[in-house]
């Protein structure tokens, strides 16, 4: 792995996820991207087919942000491509100057424009991790074959501090990490409680010694946005946001509980990762000023 390429990218705190286009046209998003690191956000994360959603590969965004001069984090999702496809697609990726790459099984292609659409289960998502460590370091494929060029993926994954075993959860991260996982960013949170008592547990503070940890954070801007997220699976909303008077209050509310995770995760995270759920340039410098003054 290139140490100078990994030292630049865990040296931003804050990571703003996007959603690329869904057309041809990518000067609206484009614009949107580079407006959005202006207002202080350091990585633009760029989705893979989100919700099962037909939209543009993020391969093509994500190179047009390279291109720019941007630091970019590319999802890439596993389920959604055979083997052959995985290989291809990553070595196209590292083509095209995308390293940093958040690697994920993705969500269900059945939930989205086509129900009818397989999930492919070709690879583990050790395996996929496993690929890109063995580019790294060897050149060559999970086949054993020669892959020419020179490799410098920084790959990462996501982890859930919801699940009621959490030694399940650090066992995860462990055989991810030993598979080539270099960070992590966890599932969106919504208060400090359910990720400290993950940090509290003594396995936990080994591991999280060996890796970097990204903390996940939403903002929503209407109960619409709210009902929607809150049946994703693997999130989990507290009542107070459903109690809150009208959309603005909610708006505020979710604003002023990113603040405050920020301000109590600070000392024991390395970042963090603001979802797609908001576009207002004030409120990702409101939560981009709230990550610098951390650090």
């Amino acid at each position: 792995m290139d140490e100078t390429n990994k030292t630049e990218f865990f040296a931003y705190r804050f990571i703003l996820e996007t959603l690329p286009p869904r057309g041809t046209n990518p000067d609206k998003y484009l614009a949107f991207c580079k407006e959005a690191v202006e207002q202080g956000a350091q990585i633009i994360a760029v989705t893979d087919l989100p919700m099962g959603s037909a939209r543009v590969s993020p391969i093509a965004p994500a190179h047009m942000l390279v291109g720019m001069g941007l630091e970019v984090l590319m999802h890439f999702s596993r389920t959604t491509r055979n083997a052959i496809r995985i290989e291809g697609d990553l070595i196209a990726a590292h083509m095209l100057g995308i390293k940093n790459l958040l690697i994920l099984s993705g969500d269900d292609p059945r939930v989205g424009t086509y129900p009818f659409s397989s999930s492919i289960e070709d690879f583990s998502i050790y395996d996929v991790f496993k690929l890109t460590k063995l580019l790294n370091e060897k050149g060559e494929d999970l086949a054993g074959l020669k892959i020419f060029g020179s490799f410098s993926f920084n790959a990462g994954g996501v982890f859930s501090p919801f699940e009621k075993d959490l030694n399940q959860t650090l066992e995860r991260m462990e055989l991810k990490m030993q598979n080539g996982c270099q960070f992590f960013v966890s599932q969106p949170i919504f208060n400090s409680e359910t990720i400290l008592k993950l940090f509290e547990k003594s396995e936990a503070e080994e591991l999280f010694r060996r890796t970097k940890i990204y903390i996940a954070l939403m903002v929503f801007e209407s109960f619409q946005q709210l009902e929607h997220y809150s049946k994703v699976p693997g999130v989990f909303v507290p009542k107070e946001y459903f109690r809150q008077k009208n959309d603005a209050h909610l708006e505020q509310y979710s604003i002023h509980q990113c603040i405050s995770i920020i301000e109590k995760l600070a000392p024991y995270v390395h970042g963090f990762y603001l979802t797609s759920t908001t576009k207002k340039m004030e409120t990702i410098k409101t939560i981009s000023d709230a990550v610098v003054s951390q650090y």
